[in-house]
């Protein structure tokens, strides 16, 4: 064999290999729990909601604690939803989604996922839908504590 056909020969093969090895790196892979990255206590910022009811000053915020298993969503020191039961995966370089079984029905699934915008905050979106979105607050939660 001349050495142009061995050439030809070697950059074939190693084209396969690199196609091959690039095909499963794409796999997506679910993970029990909730990603340690995420655990903790995030809130977005406090505002003054009364004169959305004609008082003076009533102070609300949202919060959203991710535990080892379970994600929880309160409004200021309201009971909250969410959900448990839970499984993750990464879905880019910047998010994160987080199935499970939602706490109030206790059978349907729901989903979360967590979008990093920017150094320290998330959006937070919840079947698909900001859950800021149609409200007052700030679509950006930042971490409070990475004790949930």
């Amino acid at each position: 064999m001349n050495k142009g056909t061995q050439l030809m020969m070697t950059a074939v093969a190693s084209l396969g290999f690199l196609g091959a090895a690039t095909a499963t790196t794409q796999a997506a892979t679910w993970h029990q729990g909730t990603p340690t990255a995420l655990r903790g206590h995030w809130k977005d910022k406090t505002i003054n909601i009364g004169k959305y009811f004609g008082t003076e000053n009533v102070y609300s915020y949202e919060s959203v604690r991710v535990r080892k298993s379970s994600v929880n969503v309160y409004l200021t020191q309201s009971r909250g939803w969410g959900i448990r039961n839970t499984k993750w995966k990464r879905v880019g370089s910047n998010a994160y989604t987080i199935t499970g079984i939602s706490k109030f029905t206790k059978s349907s699934p729901a989903r979360f996922t967590f979008k990093r915008v920017g150094h320290g905050y998330v959006h937070v979106y919840y079947n698909g839908r900001n859950i800021a979105k149609a409200t007052p607050f700030s679509p950006y939660f930042y971490r409070v504590s990475k004790n949930a």
